[in-house]
């Protein structure tokens, strides 16, 4: 990947001088993903709320990276257009680390925006983390609450001051009733046999990196499910990153790919995770939550984790299929909830389902300078 990163600096440095002759469009607001190549979650809604207001003209570069011969051209490619389009733009809103922004500084009057693609951060990440190159030149980043400021400052190369506390777009509508139940009922519709189960959603992070290929965690769910019972049913939720799941065709386990994970939590009774940030979503629906982390020692080595897992966590360890399963079979004796409070007060400093209007609110101030 270093070797990859040296060649692309190589071929934008010859770009690069010449997107000081591009004009700055002093209305126009630009999203970038190179990894989804559509409008979702929080650039979706922000998205669509900007353009409801028709105040900004509003463009995208959205570009889904594939480690192929031809995804690495296409990559590169991509950054090319970045490059001209982020010196061009007066907002540039991201929802993952971005090359292009790191290495190559910004006009002053361009103003680059992070809206991380997760509610909080559980593991390091960014510059906490071995990278390739160092993650830097964003003026802006949103966050959940006071205590994810310094991880994200950290985390992006800012100062604490510009790490705006608003709440995350995405959950707005986990904290609405009305939203959850809707969705409860069109999933039991879609998927008739949960009904009057207890639905165990388990939804990992991935392992290792772009430079080396993601993977998933081996976890036998058959046997989990067959342990449990009939009167439990797994439903199993992929990480965004991880293109073809060993698990797609696992007998007795859902495997859900075309719905977002805040939709199936509107059904979910358990939620397994481990070192995901879905984790701090979950908190919203008051329910048990176990963590299977069975590479706990290496994992809490490197990349590291943002608290300690032994002590803070809201649920459950299980270091094994064994563990996990004796864990779930116990939640019904729930002896975690005031954890869940802590931690629930920890990561969330809004509750009222607002977070968008923040963020818009926001973009408003940066757009007409004054913020």
């Amino acid at each position: 990947m270093k070797f990859k990163a040296i060649v692309l600096t190589l071929i934008l440095s010859f770009f690069y001088p010449f997107t000081f002759l591009s004009r700055l469009h002093k209305n126009r607001i630009t999203f970038i993903s190179l990894e989804h190549d559509n409008l979702s979650k929080d650039f979706k809604i922000l998205y669509e709320a900007l353009a409801a207001e028709q105040s900004y003209e509003l463009k995208t570069l959205l570009f889904k990276f594939k480690p192929t011969f031809l995804g690495n051209l296409r990559y590169g490619i991509a950054c090319i257009r970045q490059l001209f389009i982020i010196q061009s733009s007066k907002l540039v809103i991201l929802d993952y680390n971005n090359f292009v922004i790191s290495k190559f500084p910004h006009r002053s009057k361009v103003k680059v925006l992070e809206v991380w693609h997760a509610t909080g951060a559980l593991k390091n990440f960014g510059n906490k983390v071995e990278r390739d190159y160092e993650v830097k030149n964003y003026d802006y980043v949103i966050a959940n609450s006071d205590f994810f400021k310094k991880i994200y400052a950290e985390a992006f190369n800012l100062p604490e001051k510009n790490v705006l506390v608003t709440g995350i777009p995405n959950n707005d509508k986990i904290f609405d009733s009305d939203f959850v139940d809707k969705t409860r009922k069109r999933l039991l519709e879609k998927y008739p046999f949960i009904e009057n189960k207890t639905v165990i959603t388990y939804a990992p992070t991935f392992r290792g990196r772009i430079s080396t290929h993601f993977r998933e965690v081996a976890i036998d769910l058959e046997r989990v499910q067959k342990a449990l019972g009939r009167d439990y049913i797994i439903i199993y939720k992929a990480h965004p990153l991880i293109p073809d799941s060993r698990y797609a065709d696992v007998p007795n386990v859902l495997f859900i790919e075309d719905e977002l994970i805040s939709s199936i939590f509107c059904v979910s009774d358990v939620l397994i995770t481990d070192y995901s940030a879905i984790a701090i979503d979950w908190m919203i629906f008051d329910k048990p939550v176990v963590a299977y982390v069975p590479d706990f020692k290496k994992y809490s080595m490197k990349p590291g984790l943002t608290i300690d897992y032994r002590t803070e966590f809201p649920g459950p360890l299980a270091f094994n299929e064994e563990e996990l399963i004796q864990a779930l079979q116990s939640c019904r004796d729930d002896g975690y909830k005031k954890k869940r409070d802590d931690f629930f007060k920890k990561t969330y400093q809004y509750r009222d389902g607002k977070s968008t209007a923040r963020v818009i609110a926001m973009i408003h101030s940066i757009m007409n300078d004054v913020l």
